[in-house]
């Protein structure tokens, strides 16, 4: 491809880098607090984590990637 024919892709700004450190975040934190949950009960161990794992898992990904879209519709500041 030429210069005049490169396709823009989106940026990250700063707003973005914060959206996936969090949720990284949060998705660490999921993990510890399914495995202690599952920790409690040794007997169904895995049960329990999934449960606890991907019951918060989903709900953090459809937010996250709803905020992503949100993000991508607000137009970016001028400072003048």
């Amino acid at each position: 491809m030429n210069n005049s024919e490169e396709v823009k892709e989106p940026e990250m700004n700063s707003r973005n880098w914060l959206l996936v450190i969090v949720v990284d975040v949060l998705i660490l934190v999921e993990l510890a607090v399914a495995m202690y949950v599952a920790s409690v009960h040794p007997e169904e161990f895995e049960l329990m984590f999934m449960k606890s794992f991907f019951g918060m898992l989903i709900p953090t990904l459809v937010l996250s990637f709803l905020a992503k879209r949100m993000l991508r519709r607000v137009p970016a500041q001028v400072v003048s």
